[in-house]
Formats: C-alpha cells, structure tokens, sequence
C-alpha cells in the first residue's frame, strides 16, 4: 500500500488513515517515507503506459513524499480495499477512508494492490528499486509517525474539494485555484519542504486543466 502525496502531505489524514487501518489488526512489516523516482513510477503504472494519463500518473507520484508500506493479514488485500472505498473518490463511501479524505477522482489518497499476485510484484518493485525493507520495527515506526502527527482537528479535505470542483466547474484556467492549492497543502505538510506541496499543488492543478480542456 502507499499514501500518495495528497495524503501525506496533509500529515493529519495519513495518520488518521495508518491508524484506521492498524486498529481493524493489519500488521505492518514495512514503512517508509520516500520521494519516488521517475524511473520506479513509470514501472509502478506499467499497466497504464499507453494511457493518455500515464504522464500525469508519474509526475503526481513523484511530485512529493508518499509513506510506502507492506501490510500482513489474514484478507488483508480485500479489507484494504474495503476500507479506502471505490478508486474514484466522488463514487466512494462518506464513510470510507478516500470518501473522508479524498479530494477528486482518482486524487485518492492511497494505492492498495488488488490481488495477491499484484502484491506480489508490487512488493518485489518497491523493495528493490525504492529501498523499502522489511523490517520487525515497521510497525514501531508506523505509530510513531502517527503519534507524531495525529494530534488536532486540521482536515483541509473539503476545502481542497471545494477548489478542484469549483475550477472545473466554472472553468477557471486562472493561477487562483493553483495558489489556493499551494496554501492548502502547505498548511499541515510538517517536515516537508514547501517546493514539494508546490510540486503537488501544480500537478494537481495539471488534473484541473486536463478536466476544463475535456468540456471544451
């Protein structure tokens, strides 16, 4: 499983994700915070290569730190995927992790394999080429993570959704919803350097565009 940058950037709904899932009794046998590389996100959406929106795929991916991890359980494929809801987000559960936290279409929050042999080789690609190692302190490091950043009530969740909707919604092409979204996902982004949440903000931004273009 991995929290895209949309996630983790809001330091907050990681937390209240990562926690969500270890209280219904996943165990964590790897975690890592990471910045992924272009060559490891291209082969991570492989099966999207001729999609017009492979471009888009990589450069969200990569644009800011993702928390990479390997859940261990009995149907732990399943109650993932269960507990983040349907991949498009406005089609997803308001009470389901990406109908909590997610902000737009496939803007999600998180990507969970969806079947045994996909982990298979998902895991294989993340171990090798993005360094993440199992390791009996993984979950020791995961609730440190959340302790560390869990505490408050920030959520810019329906704000963030605000911004997208409205920009596709009245076409606005303007550089408004690109700052709004730069504040937004700077606004609880602890430990992350602002040129990243921007990185984000503009990718996400990119998805606006590509949404405006579609109507024309």
């Amino acid at each position: 499983m991995i929290i895209k940058p949309d996630g983790t950037a809001r330091r907050r709904v990681s937390s209240l994700v990562l926690q969500a899932l270890l209280d219904q009794g996943y165990k964590i046998i790897a975690f890592k915070e990471m910045m992924v590389s272009e060559s490891l996100a291209k082969k991570h959406y492989s099966v999207h290569s001729e999609k017009p929106f492979f471009p888009w795929l990589v450069d969200f991916i990569s644009s800011a730190p993702v928390l990479a991890m390997i859940f261990e359980s009995n149907n732990v494929i399943q109650g993932v995927r269960d507990a983040l809801g349907a991949t498009f987000v406005q089609k997803a559960s308001p009470d389901s992790l990406r109908g909590k936290y997610g902000i737009w279409a496939g803007i999600n929050i998180a990507h969970a394999s969806d079947a045994p042999e996909t982990a298979t080789s998902e895991i294989a690609l993340w171990t090798t080429e993005g360094g993440l190692v199992e390791s009996p302190e993984a979950e020791t490091f995961a609730r440190a993570y959340i302790k560390k950043y869990i505490d408050g009530d920030v959520d810019y969740t329906m704000r963030l959704r605000e911004v997208v909707k409205n920009a596709i919604e009245t076409q606005d092409s303007s550089d408004k919803p690109l700052e709004s979204l730069k504040d937004l996902f700077s606004k609880d982004a602890a430990d992350i350097h602002k040129d990243k949440t921007d990185a984000l903000a503009k990718v996400v931004f990119d998805f606006i565009l590509e949404e405006i273009e579609k109507t024309k």
